[in-house]
């Protein structure tokens, strides 16, 4: 039996959908990665199997989505803006959820190698050393989205979360506030921890205290932000603004402040990130950080497919400046 597509992919590092496209003539594959293909194609003496391109074929137009929680708006968003620009250029999407389990991650990446997709797309998951050989194990275009991977070396596009930190917690200042507390996402997240990096530097170089009180922990989910306004309350209102690390966990504060009768912004201001509908949306709509969605989520596709067309130099990371959107929560004290 001659040397397989799969088997010439691992020699090479080259991926199983670009040596099917170099066999096949069908798609965009750079001169250089073509003229090395159909090098190694002779030099194996490979031999075209009409039933394995087949399968290729139908497999070659499959991404893989993997993200760690379906209940966030925002990875909603970025995977709206992915699978809107990959079915334009002739891609299926398979979404993977790991519920932010590294051991699910992995079952999702086996799973694409055993099937041979086009590529992955890794949105916002905790990415550990296991990952990490395993990827490195196999050849295959991946793209971490809204998360620096530290790691290895793997192309990435994300937001400057410690910028938006600082950008959210600094707009407070300026807008009077000297009495600033934090709710942040899960102390696992990278995001999470550069964003409360972000605030933490701010209120320093403003001369600003930053203690353990100052900072309260969540989830990233409505639930965390109810419970946080709830504490605030009994605590009596120590703070005249928050920052929240997402707008999930700004609606569910504002929920509970409504309830407790405490208005915003007039008691309490806000500003939160992502820019999600549900903050422009909410009773009073939140003033938030924008992580823009739609430019990481197109070059997040941008930057696969041209892995997937051959191109191999070397990684990169794209990083985008986040922006304050001014909306009605945020009061200006003197």
């Amino acid at each position: 039996m001659g040397i397989t597509i799969k088997e010439l992919s691992e020699i090479s590092g080259y991926s199983c959908a670009t040596i099917s496209r170099v066999i096949t003539k069908k798609g965009n594959v750079k001169k250089e990665t073509k003229d090395a293909i159909e090098k190694l194609l002779t030099e194996y003496n490979y031999r075209t199997n009409i039933m394995e391109l087949r399968k290729l074929e139908e497999n070659n137009r499959t991404i893989m989505i993997i993200v760690g929680d379906l209940d966030n708006w925002y990875y909603m968003e970025l995977i709206r803006v992915i699978k809107t620009a990959m079915t334009e250029e002739g891609y299926t999407i398979i979404i993977g959820f790991s519920n932010n389990q590294e051991c699910e991650e992995r079952a999702y990446v086996m799973m694409s190698y055993q099937n041979q997709y086009a590529g992955i797309i890794f949105i916002n998951v905790r990415g550990g050393k296991e990952l990490q050989q395993l990827l490195e194990q196999n050849y295959l275009p991946v793209i971490f989205l809204n998360r620096s991977i530290k790691f290895a070396s793997f192309d990435t596009v994300c937001s400057d979360n410690h910028q938006g930190g600082y950008l959210a917690t600094t707009y407070l200042i300026q807008m009077g506030h000297r009495k600033i507390g934090h709710l942040m996402g899960s102390t696992h997240s990278l995001t999470a921890l550069e964003r409360k990096r972000g605030y933490e530097d701010a209120m320093r170089e403003n001369g600003l205290p930053v203690t353990g009180n100052s900072i309260y922990f969540g989830e990233l989910d409505r639930e965390s932000g109810y419970r946080c306004g709830e504490d605030l309350v009994k605590k009596g209102l120590d703070y005249t603004a928050m920052f929240c690390g997402n707008d999930l966990m700004a609606v569910g504060l504002l929920e509970a402040l409504e309830d407790y009768g405490v208005k915003v912004p007039e008691q309490l201001s806000i500003v939160c990130y992502d820019d999600t509908p549900i903050a422009r949306k909410a009773k009073v709509s939140l003033t938030t950080v924008s992580a823009e969605p739609l430019k990481m989520g197109s070059m997040a596709t941008k930057v696969l497919l041209s892995r997937i067309a051959g191109d191999a130099t070397e990684e990169r990371t794209i990083t985008y400046k986040p922006k304050l959107i001014v909306r009605d929560s945020v009061i200006k004290i003197y």
